[in-house]
C-alpha cells in the first residue's frame, strides 16, 4: 500500500481556485479501483493551506494515477496557484519526504 499525506500552500487568495481546479481530478481519482481514498481538505486555521490525504493499493497503482490526463491537468495549474508543497509518501513502511517551492 502507498499512503500520501502532505500540505499544499496556495499563493495568497488562490485556495478556492485551486480546489475548483482539483474537482475533476478528485472525482476521476475516486473512480479508480486502486485508489482507497483521496481528499483535499481546506485547513480552517490558514486561508491558503490544504491538507492532502490519499492512499493506493501500491506504488504501481499510484504511478498509473500520476500518468492520467486529469493528473497532468492539475499539475499544469500548480505553478500558477501553489507556492509550496510538502508531501510524505509511505510505501511499505518507508517514508519519502518531498519539499518543493514554486517561484
Amino acid at each position: 500500500m502507498k499512503v500520501i499525506v502532505g500540505f499544499f500552500t496556495t499563493k495568497p487568495g488562490k485556495r478556492a481556485e485551486y480546489l475548483e481546479a482539483a474537482r475533476d481530478h478528485l472525482e476521476k481519482s475516486r473512480l479508480d479501483p486502486d485508489c482507497f481514498y483521496i481528499e483535499l481538505v481546506p485547513m480552517p486555521d490558514d486561508p491558503d493551506r490544504i491538507l492532502l490525504a490519499e492512499a493506493f493499493t501500491g506504488e504501481e497503482a499510484h504511478r498509473r494515477h500520476e500518468d492520467t490526463d486529469h493528473m497532468r491537468a492539475l499539475w499544469a495549474v500548480g505553478p500558477k496557484l501553489l507556492s509550496h508543497v510538502v508531501i510524505d509518501n509511505v510505501i511499505s513502511g518507508q517514508v519519502q519526504h518531498i519539499d518543493e517551492r514554486f517561484g
